[in-house]
C-alpha cells in the first residue's frame, strides 16, 4: 500500500488495482492535471476493506482498474463502499463487466481503449462522480431533515395541549390539533388540506392572522381587521398577539387569546405559519368580577356620608369620597393616583394611620406618631382608632376620630388600607361644656352662693382629708372659728340685706389673710370656719389676730350718710394626737364662746385638756 501525497485540502481516493497491474501510469495522469488528490493504492478486497474501516477521515472516491477477480466481490463492495462514489475502469471488449458494475449502482465506467485516451477522460470523470456523489447526500439529508422536521412539527402541534393550526406558504391548512377541534368546534378532516380556516372563526371569508402574517401583510391591515387588538408579544418581535371576542364558540360565546408565528426554511424565508388559541373567557369573568367589585366598592365608599379614603399595596390612594373631600378639604382629583394623602393631615409629609396599617405596625411603631391619642380596636383586629384635633380643617379646626384597618386578598395579605374620618366637633363642645357644667354644678355644690367661700358640707369632706394627712406624718394643724358680733343687731337695724354685706365683706378680708394651702367656709349663718394646714396655734392666734383687726377696720355703710364698724370673735384649736373633726371644732367653738364673754372682737385659744 502506497501513499503518493498528503494535503488536508486534497481529495482522498482510494485506487484498486489488480494484482500485477502497473499503476504508475495512471496515476501520473491524475496528477500531471490540476486535480490535487491524495492517492491510496491497494491490491485486493481485503485491503481496501482495512484502508475504509481504519481511515479516521473519509474517502472522497473509489477508481477500480476492474479485472474478472473483481466481478466476484462486487456484490460485497457494494455494502463495503456504502456511499462513496466509485469510477471502473473496464478493458476493451469487457462490456458486460460494466454492465454486471452498473447494475451494482457503480454508475462512472470508462472503457481503456489502446492509445490510453481515457486517461484524460478520466479527472474530469471522477470530479462529476464526487459531484453527484456530494449532491446526491446534500439532497438526501436534506430529504431527511425536512421529513424529520415535519414529524416534530406534527408530534409538537398535535400533541400540544395548546389550540394550535398551521398553513404552508399556500395558505392550505397543514395541521389542526384536537385541543383546536375543541375549541372552535372544526374538525381537523374539515380543514387539513383546505383554506378554509377562516370559517372557524369569523362569518363571511377574509384573513385570520397567520393569513396575516404568511403575506407580510400584518402591518398593512391590522388596524382595518384587528383594531386596537394586536400587538407584538414582548421579547419576540416576529410573534403577533391578539385578544377578541367569538360569540359562535360556546352557549355564551368565549374570550380567545390567539397568537401568529412564522415558520422558516433554513435560509430564513417565510413558508408557513402557526396560530394558537387560548380560551381565555375565565379571565375575562375574573377581571369583570374584579372591575364589578371595584365598581361596587367605590360606590359604596363614594356613597358614605363618613369620610373615607382607600390606599393600595403601594400606599397609592385609589379613593377619596365626597365625604373626605368637604372635611379635609382637599379635592379627590388632588390625591387620586398620588402618595400624598398626608397634605389633607399635616404640615410635611409623614405616615397617616392607614400608611401605618399597610407596613404591618404594632402598637408601638403607632405609639410614634399618636402616642397617647389611639388605641387598639375592641372589635377587629389589626385596627386602631385615634382622635386628635387638626387646625387647619374648617375656620377654627376640627376634633377627628379616625380609624384604619387593613384590606386582604383572599390569601388573607394585606393589598392595602381603608382609613374612615368622623367629625367629632360638636361632640369634643357638647363634652367640653358638660365638663364645665360639671365643674360649675360641683363648685355650686361646695360653694356658699352669698359668700362665695366654701359651704359648710364640704368643710367636713376637707377636715377629714386634712386630719388623715396631720396625722400619717405628723403635720400640725389648727382651726379657726369665727363670729360676727351683734350681727342680729345689724340685722334689725339695717335690714338683711345690710347684714348680707357685712358677711360678704368678712369673706374678702377672710381671702386676702389666707395663703394657697388654706381654705375658708361659711359654718352657718354667721359663723365661719378656717382650716390651716402645717400651722401651729401660736401662728395660728397671729393670722387669727390679723383677721380680726382687718375686720374691725373695715367701714360698713348700711346708707350714704352712714358708716359703721363691726368686729369678730375668733376661737383657735391645734390638732392633737386623738382629734376627730368633732373635738376640734368643738375646741374651737368654746373659744368663740369665751371671746363674746370677754368682751367681743377678741382671739381665744382653746388647749386640749387631755382625759
Amino acid at each position: 500500500m502506497l501513499l503518493y501525497s498528503e494535503s488536508p485540502s486534497q481529495l482522498k481516493i482510494i485506487l484498486l488495482l489488480g494484482q500485477d497491474v502497473d499503476s504508475a501510469s495512471l496515476i501520473q495522469v491524475i496528477h500531471s492535471t490540476d486535480l490535487p488528490c491524495v492517492i491510496q493504492e491497494c491490491r485486493d478486497f481485503q485491503q481496501l476493506d482495512q484502508l475504509i474501516n481504519n481511515s479516521p477521515e473519509a474517502f472522497d472516491a473509489l477508481i477500480i482498474d476492474l479485472t474478472e477477480s473483481h466481478l466476484k466481490y462486487m456484490q460485497q463492495l457494494a455494502h463495503m463502499i456504502n456511499h462513496l462514489p466509485v469510477v471502473i475502469l473496464a478493458p476493451t471488449g469487457c462490456e458486460n463487466w460494466v454492465k454486471h458494475a452498473v447494475q451494482l449502482k457503480c454508475e462512472h465506467f470508462l472503457i481503456k481503449d489502446a492509445a490510453d485516451g481515457f486517461l484524460s477522460l478520466l479527472p474530469m470523470l471522477l470530479l462529476h462522480a464526487i459531484n453527484d456523489n456530494r449532491e446526491q447526500i446534500a439532497r438526501t439529508e436534506a430529504e431527511l431533515n425536512m421529513m424529520e422536521h415535519r414529524l416534530s412539527l406534527s408530534q409538537i402541534v398535535e400533541g400540544s395541549p395548546v389550540a394550535s393550526f398551521v398553513i404552508d406558504c399556500n395558505h392550505i391548512v397543514t395541521h389542526w390539533n384536537t385541543a383546536c377541534e375543541l375549541i372552535t368546534g372544526k374538525k381537523a378532516f374539515e380543514m387539513i388540506g383546505t383554506k378554509r380556516q377562516w370559517e372557524a372563526f369569523y362569518p363571511v371569508e377574509r384573513p385570520v392572522l397567520a393569513d396575516l402574517m404568511l403575506d407580510d401583510a400584518l402591518k398593512q391591515n391590522v388596524d382595518i381587521l384587528y383594531k386596537g387588538k394586536v400587538q407584538v408579544t414582548n421579547n419576540i418581535c416576529d410573534v403577533f398577539e391578539a385578544e377578541d371576542f367569538f360569540s359562535q364558540y360556546g352557549e355564551h360565546g368565549r374570550w380567545i387569546y390567539f397568537t401568529a408565528t412564522p415558520i422558516r426554511d433554513a435560509c430564513g424565508k417565510i413558508v408557513g405559519a402557526m396560530e394558537t388559541l387560548q380560551d381565555v373567557s375565565l379571565r375575562h369573568e375574573v377581571e369583570e368580577a374584579l372591575q364589578a367589585s371595584k365598581a361596587f366598592l367605590a360606590q359604596i365608599v363614594d356613597g358614605s356620608s363618613v369620610a373615607t379614603f382607600v390606599i393600595d399595596r403601594n400606599h397609592t390612594v385609589t379613593h377619596w369620597n365626597r365625604a373626605c373631600e368637604a372635611l379635609t378639604g382637599l379635592a379627590a382629583k388632588d390625591v387620586i393616583g398620588t402618595q400624598q394623602q398626608w397634605r389633607a393631615f399635616y404640615p410635611s409629609e409623614r405616615p397617616v394611620m392607614a400608611d401605618l396599617i399597610l407596613n404591618g405596625a404594632m402598637a408601638d411603631d403607632v405609639d410614634q406618631f399618636y402616642h397617647g391619642k389611639f388605641r387598639s380596636s375592641r372589635l377587629i383586629d389589626g385596627v386602631f382608632e385615634a382622635e386628635d384635633f387638626f387646625a387647619h380643617f374648617g375656620a377654627e379646626g376640627k376634633w377627628v376620630f379616625f380609624t384604619a384597618a387593613p384590606l386582604r386578598d383572599l390569601d388573607g395579605k394585606v393589598v392595602g388600607a381603608i382609613e374612615t374620618l368622623q367629625d367629632m366637633n360638636e361632640r369634643r363642645l357638647a363634652e367640653e361644656a358638660l365638663k364645665a357644667s360639671e365643674a360649675r354644678y360641683r363648685d355650686l355644690s361646695i360653694t356658699d352662693g352669698m359668700t362665695g367661700l366654701f359651704n359648710s358640707r364640704h368643710f367636713y369632706e376637707s377636715i377629714d382629708k386634712e386630719l388623715e394627712r396631720a396625722r400619717r406624718y405628723g403635720r400640725s394643724l389648727s382651726l379657726l372659728l369665727m363670729d360676727v358680733d351683734n350681727f342680729k343687731k345689724v340685722n334689725d337695724l339695717y335690714g338683711h340685706l345690710e347684714g348680707d354685706k357685712v358677711l360678704q365683706s368678712l369673706a374678702l378680708v377672710i381671702r386676702d389673710c389666707l395663703r394657697d394651702m388654706d381654705s375658708a367656709y361659711r359654718y352657718g349663718g354667721e359663723e365661719f370656719i378656717v382650716i390651716l394646714p402645717e400651722t401651729r396655734s401660736v401662728d395660728a392666734i397671729n393670722v387669727a389676730e390679723r383677721l380680726r383687726q382687718r375686720f374691725a377696720d373695715q367701714i360698713q355703710r348700711p346708707s350714704a350718710e352712714l358708716a359703721i364698724h363691726c368686729t369678730i370673735s375668733i376661737g383657735v384649736s391645734q390638732f392633737v394626737v386623738g382629734d376627730d373633726a368633732q373635738s376640734l371644732v368643738k375646741r374651737a367653738d368654746e373659744g368663740t364662746y369665751q371671746a363674746k364673754h370677754q368682751g367681743k372682737n377678741c382671739v381665744v385659744w382653746v388647749e386640749h385638756k387631755g382625759i
